[in-house]
């Protein structure tokens, strides 16, 4: 079995809720939802709760991973020592290599 990945990246309450969450399922396929609930909900869609997603099929999850880490380390001399240490802090299994 596949591990799942899920995060809640925001939440705001009590008044106007709003959850963002992110989910990789256990078929390797993205998805970054958002749940809002109260009034504003109400008056804008006609329900107290509203739904609504992104989904990333798993065959498009390489090219997903590489845009930020491009984005994040593009210019930066200390890339690949910035990228070591990032795998570090994120417990993300990694090997660091040099030749000489």
């Amino acid at each position: 079995m596949a591990e799942t990945y899920e995060a809640e990246l925001y939440r705001q309450e009590p008044a106007e809720f709003r959850s963002l969450r992110l989910e990789i399922r256990e078929d390797g396929a993205l998805r970054f939802d958002c749940q809002d609930i109260g009034e504003a909900a109400e008056r804008v869609w006609g329900a107290d709760d509203y739904e609504f997603w992104v989904d990333v099929p798993a065959a498009e999850i390489r090219k997903l991973a590489f845009a930020p880490l491009r984005e994040k380390y593009v210019g930066g001399s200390g890339a690949v020592d910035d990228f070591r240490d990032f795998c570090k802090h994120e417990g993300v299994e990694h090997q660091w290599m040099s030749w000489t």
